[in-house]
């Protein structure tokens, strides 16, 4: 009876000691720092100049690309350069300082560590929780002397794979005042962007928003888009995107809904740096009514983010919100700019 004890008791400790050396096993990339020191962990991904490289000592941390001398790795990976070219394969010893070295099926090819702005490990299940990039932030305002209370929220949250990016976006700024009604300026966004070759991509959308200064109470809109990547560094990238939508609008007041077919150009610059980690985004986007080019409408939106601990930020943003023609009693123009607190994962 004890010794068959012993013996199961012995065959769980050598299970659990096999799943902890295979889970060892599993962090050998290296990479090597300017100061010489060689750290063995696992490449989770590398984008805007931060690779992100999980260890046993040190759990997940951020390095500086331009700190790192050169990396290896057994895993396969996806190795997208400036020029939106595309690698596959894994990363074996280069000749060269500051030179990647892709071992792919049929070949090897060497590149500068400058011209490279992405690393994705290709997609596995046991990966799905480690492609989701996002943040939450929150914000309250309050005047004691004319007792108005503004409250923002947003959340953004995206998954990325070597093939496409799915996001969601949520953006929420609510005023009340003693002597008025509650003002809401509310906005919910959901894409599906898929990469293409020399940086193209097509894109998808659907959205749902609210303006109470537009007296728009509420305007749906779906469609798609070609885009490029004009500029994409570590540190910068730049796209231009024009589509088509439809939308449908109710008015707060006597104006009738509608139902339109717009043109959709958007702009949109993203800068981003660390130590400490900040990030500038400037999306412009303009939807012209195709039966009539004159009219048209305009979201403009600025945003300014700086870490100041770990995953910790705080954030300014400015948006602007312009129609040429507007429903009766209606402004404009309409702009909110909010402070808040939030948190990045």
């Amino acid at each position: 009876m004890l010794k068959k004890y012993i013996q199961g008791l012995l065959q769980v400790f050598f299970f659990f000691g096999l799943v902890a050396t295979q889970a060892y096993a599993e962090k050998s990339d290296v990479v090597v720092l300017l100061n010489g020191n060689a750290v063995t962990g696992e490449i989770k991904s590398l984008e805007f100049g931060s690779l992100r490289y999980s260890t046993d000592s040190m759990g997940t941390v951020s390095i500086d690309w331009e700190e790192i001398v050169s990396v290896t790795s057994n895993q396969n990976l996806q190795v997208e350069l400036a020029d939106g070219s595309r690698y596959f394969g894994n990363l074996t010893t280069p000749d060269d300082r500051f030179t990647v070295r892709i071992r792919a099926v049929s070949r090897e090819i060497s590149f500068p560590m400058t011209e490279i702005i992405r690393i994705t490990p290709i997609e596995t299940a046991d990966k799905f929780w480690q492609r989701l990039d996002g943040s939450f932030s929150l914000g309250l305002q309050t005047n004691n002397s004319t007792e108005v209370t503004t409250s923002n929220v947003a959340a953004d949250i995206s998954y990325r794979t070597r093939k496409y990016l799915v996001g969601l976006r949520l953006t929420s700024a609510v005023t009340d005042q003693p002597t008025e009604e509650i003002s809401a300026r509310q906005n919910v966004q959901a894409n599906y962007q898929r990469f293409r070759d020399n940086r193209w991509f097509t894109d998808w959308f659907t959205g749902w928003e609210k303006i109470d200064e537009l007296l728009i109470n509420s305007r749906v809109s779906a469609g798609g888009a070609l885009g490029r990547y004009l500029v994409q560094t570590n540190k910068n990238q730049f796209s231009l995107t024009a589509g088509l939508q439809a939308v449908r609008t109710s008015f707060i007041g006597e104006d009738e809904n509608t139902t339109d077919a717009e043109g959709r150009i958007e702009i949109r610059y993203l800068h981003r740096k660390l130590m400490p980690e900040t990030s500038i985004i400037f999306t412009s986007k303009i939807f012209p009514l195709l039966e009539d080019l004159s009219s048209y409408r305009a979201e403009t939106d600025l945003v300014l983010k700086r870490e100041f601990v770990e995953d910790l930020f705080f954030e300014v943003s400015l948006g602007h919100s312009y129609m040429s023609e507007t429903p009766t009693g209606a402004e404009s123009a309409d702009y909110v700019i909010t402070t808040s607190l939030g948190y990045s994962f």
